[in-house]
């Protein structure tokens, strides 16, 4: 048995045959108009990412399980979303670069606390940039910024936060406070470049 949930509808179903939580979810989702684009997807109230490998996707539906699927006005964001990661990167670069500054000082504890805002300002920015990404049709492995291909970009933040997760844990506080001053700063004034890049064309094209 599955709870469905699109947006505001609710349903509940019964999938005839032994069919995967993952194939459910994309039969939900083929059903989505061509004006919308989905922001978030939740199993069970975790986020899914389709490009995550999770072994709950695999089980079957023969189980109770709810699926939560959100969408928002394409056109919108097609429009607006450039703007909205630009200014969700404008806010975290403050706050980063104070949060080095507080490990340089062996202030760990604010430090740590501003790092859990800035970590979670840039899943808010990652939300952003794949929501624009899905409403405009960008591809960004043909997408060049100064040399630098977009889907590297792209790769290279993931990269770099896991290096954050994993200094965090082991407490080395001043390695932390290089890999986010010298990697982490970098690759968002990437990002920056890029997204202003694709806004300026956008409205060239307008």
């Amino acid at each position: 048995m599955i709870k469905l949930r699109l947006d505001d509808a609710i349903c509940e179903l019964e999938p005839s045959g032994n069919i995967k939580i993952e194939e459910a979810i994309n039969s939900a989702i083929s059903t989505i108009p061509p004006t919308r684009v989905i922001t978030r997807v939740n199993v069970n109230g975790a986020r899914y990412q389709s490009t995550e490998k999770n072994s709950i996707l695999q089980e079957s539906t023969k189980s109770s399980h709810d699926i939560e699927i959100l969408t928002a006005d394409k056109a919108i964001w097609a429009a607006t979303g450039y703007d909205i990661a630009l200014s969700s990167i404008e806010r975290v670069q403050r706050s980063v670069i104070r949060s080095a500054e507080l490990f340089r000082e062996f202030d760990n504890l604010n430090g740590n606390r501003l790092l859990v805002q800035c970590i979670e300002g840039l899943e808010r920015f990652i939300e952003a940039i794949t929501i624009t990404k899905r409403a405009v049709g960008l591809d960004f492995s043909k997408i060049n910024v100064d040399g630098m291909i977009l889907s590297q970009i792209e790769s290279n933040l993931q990269q770099i936060l896991n290096s954050v997760f994993n200094l965090q844990e082991k407490e080395d506080y001043q390695e932390l406070a290089d890999t986010i001053e010298y990697e982490l700063l970098t690759n968002l004034v990437n990002w920056t470049q890029a997204l202003t890049q694709l806004r300026t064309e956008q409205n060239s094209n307008t």
